[in-house]
């Protein structure tokens, strides 16, 4: 089975921080880093991110003269 990697890109708590130095943040786990934090998670604990959890797709409603 192939499972595709944990990417922040697709989590619900991924945010990009105004911090210079650490550019991307995890507001579940509540870090800043300057890599994303999937891969911090992965480099220190060795497994994937068990904070993720993938965005919710949220429909746009067609312009009101397409209805």
């Amino acid at each position: 089975m192939n499972k595709e990697e944990v990417s922040c890109w697709n989590c619900e708590f991924f945010a990009i921080s105004w911090d210079v130095n650490y550019r991307y943040q995890c507001k579940q786990m509540g870090f800043k880093s300057n890599t994303l934090p999937s891969r911090q998670v992965k480099i220190i604990d060795d497994r994937d991110c068990l904070a993720f959890e993938e965005k919710k797709i949220i429909e746009k409603s067609p312009p009101l003269g397409d209805r």
